[in-house]
């Protein structure tokens, strides 16, 4: 498939108007888009660019967030970890854990844990309260795994109204994005549209279990990661 192809099939869909989901529940909306777009997998093969972009399918009315990708921060190693679960964890009396670290990392301000993001010429820092902490993500890290993660995505958004208990899509807008740039990621950063979530504790036997930091975007802010867009309905 090619963008004109893609663009004469989205056409197509969005002339279908309102389409029953074809799927209970919250994926109900990109399998629906996928039966219509007659895909198996969650990408689609585009020669113009060299490879596949990735297929995501969105409720124009979303607020919620998504999980871009997960990339833990520099210096690498588990002396990091326990350095944050020492400082900033907190323990829960009806898990047994001794300390655990579930948070959400935001430029503006300080979360209950005292931690935040501050961004630097080339890097997205953590930063603590009361703590001097070097802990940090990189340019180089951050796009290679926003490049490797969605190197293209085909951005579609979807209008739905309920019909006796059941949802329906109209897809009636859709982007090809593609091309990261640091700089507007660094300024989504800075206005809170992107933030990072810390998924860790301490196992019984005293090891870490990270369970992967996650870099999380606002589904409706999701278009400005991109220094490419276009436009395809």
């Amino acid at each position: 498939m090619d963008l004109t192809e893609l663009k004469k099939e989205l056409i197509r869909i969005k002339k279908l108007g309102f389409v029953k989901t074809h799927r209970v529940g919250d994926t109900g909306i990109g399998k629906t888009l996928e039966d219509l777009l007659n895909i198996k997998e969650n990408n689609i093969p585009l020669h113009d660019i060299d490879g596949v972009a990735e297929l995501k399918a969105y409720r124009k009315n979303a607020k919620s967030m998504l999980t871009l990708f997960t990339l833990e921060p520099l210096p690498k190693g588990g002396d990091r970890d326990r350095m944050l679960l020492n400082n900033f964890g907190y323990s829960k009396r009806d898990n047994g854990r001794l300390k655990e670290l579930h948070s959400t990392l935001s430029c503006k301000k300080y979360n209950n844990q005292s931690l935040k993001l501050a961004l630097a010429k080339d890097k997205i820092r953590v930063q603590g309260k009361n703590k001097k902490l070097n802990i940090y993500w990189d340019i180089e890290s951050v796009e290679k795994k926003f490049g490797n993660k969605l190197p293209a995505l085909v951005y579609v958004l979807a209008e739905t109204k309920e019909v006796r208990g059941k949802e329906f899509f109209h897809f009636s807008e859709a982007y090809l994005l593609s091309g990261f740039d640091f700089e507007l990621f660094k300024k989504m950063v800075k206005k809170d549209e992107i933030v990072v979530d810390f998924r860790m504790y301490y196992r019984p036997n005293g090891s870490v279990r990270n369970h992967g930091t996650g870099f999380r975007v606002k589904i409706n802010k999701l278009y400005n990661c991109f220094s490419s867009k276009v436009k395809l309905l």
